[in-house]
């Protein structure tokens, strides 16, 4: 940009502030010179002739993905920005809401949970969401580099990363059962929806008269006859067919640790490769491709959790389930320790302070509106927190339904 005159003063300045190089020489009260690309400073000589140099040095990206200078492309930047939200979107909801959330709400006090929660979003979860989308923004780096500015700080990026490393060998190894799961489903009896005969006396059917052939039907009803007579005479724990079948087939877990941990199973092996293998396909060409898949994996989920919560709604006994999830029991709401459910559970669910809000924002334009998809991502998270949990108590309710017990 050239330089112009206001009141006798000459300088060059950016069209923007923060992310530019900014090198200003001032001589006997006028500025010149132009931009310069590292700090400089004067000596005595300089000081004696009234001149010295002020350089400011932000480096990032103008906000056309242009470099401050014009040398050359910059960062990365989302497509559009709905890509970025719904990247968010889909970082943000997940097993924290579906798989964590109902559970430490039923723990906490029910729908007296959500009301901690709530407030402890409002107050922490939201304001540091925030925070990181504007820091990664503004600096335009990752959640290592970002740290630049205040180096006794960058452990703490560091610390991000190796916990990310961490989560996501836990999260590829529940994508990798899932698989199976996916392709187990295409069976026209399902394997989880019957017991098995060495299950008879705990085991109670998944599945409806439509999900076995009339033989399983029939020994589904002798097995769940069973069932009941030992539930009735000696209070045996009840356990799903679907349960057991995670258990002792999906994981093949033994009832005694002296049976020793056994060998990897070859199919979770290969469902394990193959979950890699879509995560290097989304993130091939960084965010443009990553930005591209985020629409399914927003999106899908709900289509999901929707129909689930539908079917759910239709089991007999499904209602006790909800009114049993949403019922609040007031006397722990002042408890110190659903305080403390609610902080985790809110970081947990959020992902926030793991590192990639701010590496993910770092690759949005430098005038994004990020206080418009903070909000719309934290509402979000926890709409689908208490649509999961709807969902989930009513399948348990419906299961309570069918072994008799009024407890879910």
């Amino acid at each position: 940009m050239q330089g112009h005159e206001n009141n006798g003063f000459q300088a060059d300045s950016p069209s923007i502030p923060g992310q530019f190089r900014w090198s200003t020489v001032i001589e006997n009260g006028v500025m010149v010179d132009g931009p310069k690309q590292r700090r400089n400073s004067r000596g005595t000589d300089s000081v004696t002739n009234n001149s010295s140099t002020t350089t400011l040095d932000l480096r990032g990206t103008e906000p056309d993905g242009e470099s401050a200078e014009g040398t050359g492309p910059g960062r990365d930047q989302w497509g559009k920005g709905i890509e970025f939200l719904m990247s968010c979107i889909a970082m943000s909801v997940g097993l924290g809401n579906v798989w964590r959330f109902p559970f430490i709400a039923l723990e906490n006090g029910g729908g007296a949970f959500v009301i901690p929660y709530i407030i402890v979003l409002l107050l922490v979860g939201k304001p540091v969401y925030y925070m990181e989308m504007i820091i990664g923004q503004f600096s335009s780096r990752g959640s290592v580099k970002v740290y630049d500015c205040v180096p006794a700080l960058r452990g703490i990026g560091y610390g991000q990363v190796l916990s990310i490393a961490i989560v996501s060998t836990y999260y590829a190894s529940l994508m990798a059962t899932t698989l199976k799961y996916l392709f187990e489903s295409f069976q026209k009896i399902l394997p989880w929806a019957t017991c098995d005969e060495r299950w008879a006396g705990f085991c109670i059917p998944s599945g409806g008269a439509g999900s076995s052939a009339a033989g399983g039907d029939a020994l589904n009803s002798t097995i769940t006859a069973a069932a009941l007579s030992a539930s009735n005479a000696t209070s045996a724990v009840m356990s799903s067919s679907a349960e057991l079948y995670y258990r002792r087939v999906v994981l093949k877990e033994l009832d005694n640790i002296d049976d020793g941990i056994g060998l990897p199973d070859w199919q979770l092996t290969l469902f394990l490769c193959l979950s890699w293998s879509i995560v290097l396909l989304v993130l091939i060409r960084g965010v443009k491709s990553a930005g591209k898949a985020s629409y399914f994996l927003a999106l899908f989920p709900y289509l999901v959790i929707t129909i689930l919560l539908v079917r759910a709604c239709t089991l007999p006994g499904a209602v006790n389930g909800i009114i049993y999830f949403l019922k609040p029991q007031w006397d722990k709401i002042l408890d110190p320790k659903v305080w403390y459910a609610a902080v985790t559970q809110c970081f947990f669910s959020l992902s926030i302070c793991f590192g990639n809000i701010i590496m993910y924002s770092s690759y949005n334009k430098f005038r994004h509106n990020v206080h418009r998809d903070a909000t719309i991502v934290t509402t979000i998270d926890t709409f689908t927190s208490l649509l999961a949990g709807c969902t989930i108590f009513g399948i348990l309710g419906h299961l309570a339904h069918v072994v008799g017990s009024d407890d879910v």
